[in-house]
């Protein structure tokens, strides 16, 4: 039965197109607020005299504040709903922008409003994506996930693609306000499409489901959810987005000091991704999972190799299609995996986690990263996360589930029993 009560309880759940759509174009959009400053900021403030070290102290962040803003983002989507933890991390990323747009407000003066703009970033960071994610099983049958994971969450990729590329114009032509004042527009945007038309569920998923039930199906502390079995899947998420921590803090400058085109690189990066996550996410709902994952990791481990060698057009192009390449066969099968392991009321807290799990990594390596950099330069920092990738490669290869071959049923027998 819908919520809105117009089709018989027995109705088939079905893959309502235009709403999985709509959320991942609105969802294109609000992720403006966080990936218009992914290159324009690092750039700015290095254009400004700003020193690495302090840049990835900045640009780290949001990082930082992502990973206590996750937990609480994962119990407002349990138990208040996607939808308005959706639209709580837009407006996040409108207040970050418009301390951005404040009189005053420039790179090469004092560091604190930079700091508090990705505070709110981190915020929305931390919100949007989970929140999208956990509408998305409420949408579509449990053997259409990995596909419809991978087409909302190829959203958020094709912002990677347009958004810093652009931003660097928009920069290059005006300034940092500029940037602001386009990115507070896009969200804007995204958020009123949004809003424009409500969204309806199936009721054996309301989105106000989060009372007794919810605390049957997964430990909570605090309100937040915990299962055993989402533990490796996080492990091997952090160790992956290690590198990407040092990649955005320290490679945009790097590459604008040596003449290279590093909007090519975010652009390979994300168009790669783009047309990868779709068939990724077919391909992840035939396979054993653990065989993506490896190969995402050997690619981006390519990648990190090319990214250490001197600045180039052309190797930075090469590096952004692994990179790219490796992100949709290492997140697809996470995200798969992780919605086969978590039930409708703790979806939220699931991934709430992974975003934790992102912004630890992005802290370690843009802020743990900025010590290596200062000691030992790029090439030192970006190498050392051969070791994460070795390090995810080694816990997805003994997590039996991912070993286990994925058939067409689902597996709803680990979620219940977790």
């Amino acid at each position: 039965m819908w919520a809105s009560g117009s089709a018989p309880r027995t109705a088939p759940p079905v893959l309502d197109d235009a709403r999985v759509i709509r959320l991942a174009v609105a969802l294109f959009a609000v992720q403006a607020g966080f990936h218009g400053f992914t290159a324009a900021l690092p750039v700015a403030l290095a254009q400004a005299g700003i020193p690495d070290p302090e840049i990835g102290l900045i640009v780290g962040i949001a990082a930082l504040v992502q990973i206590p803003a996750a937990f609480v983002a994962g119990i407002v989507v349990d138990r208040l709903g996607g939808i308005r933890a959706f639209v709580a991390a837009g407006v996040a990323y409108l207040i970050g922008c418009a301390i951005l747009l404040a009189p005053g407000v420039e790179p090469g003066g004092p560091s604190w409003p930079f700091m508090l703009a990705r505070v709110f970033q981190g915020v929305g960071i931390a919100a949007s994506l989970p929140s999208a994610l956990s509408l998305v099983p409420r949408m579509v049958e449990p053997a259409r996930r990995g596909f419809s994971l991978a087409f909302v969450g190829s959203a958020h990729n094709l912002t990677i693609v347009i958004i810093p590329p652009l931003s660097l114009a928009v920069l290059a032509a005006t300034s940092l306000h500029g940037v602001a004042l386009m990115t507070a527009c896009i969200v804007v945007a995204g958020l009123l499409l949004f809003l424009a038309v409500p969204f309806r569920f199936r009721a054996a998923d309301p989105d106000e489901d989060a009372a007794a039930g919810s605390i049957k199906v997964a430990r909570r502390r605090l309100g937040f959810a915990y299962r055993g079995n989402w533990g490796p899947l996080i492990a091997i998420d952090l160790l992956f987005i290690t590198h990407w921590g040092v990649v955005t803090a320290f490679l945009p400058q790097r590459a604008e000091a040596a003449g290279a085109n590093v909007g090519l690189f975010f652009i390979a990066d994300g168009v790669v991704v783009l047309l990868s996550r779709v068939p990724t996410g077919y391909f992840v709902d035939r396979v054993r999972p653990v065989v993506p994952i490896l190969l995402g990791l050997v690619s981006t481990s390519f990648a990190i190799v090319l990214l250490a060698m001197p600045p180039a057009t052309p190797l930075l192009t090469a590096a952004g299609c692994l990179t790219g390449l490796g992100g949709a066969f290492v997140i697809t099968p996470l995200l798969v995996e992780m919605a086969r392991r978590s039930a409708d009321a703790d979806r939220g807290s699931a991934f709430s986690l992974l975003s934790a799990a992102n912004a630890t990594a992005l802290a370690i390596g843009s802020i743990g990263g900025a010590v290596i950099v200062a000691a030992s330069g790029f090439e030192a920092a970006i190498l050392s996360t051969l070791i994460a990738m070795a390090g995810g490669a080694l816990v997805a290869s003994r997590d039996a589930a991912l070993r286990a071959e994925p058939p067409g049923r689902p597996r709803s027998a680990i979620a219940r029993t977790a």
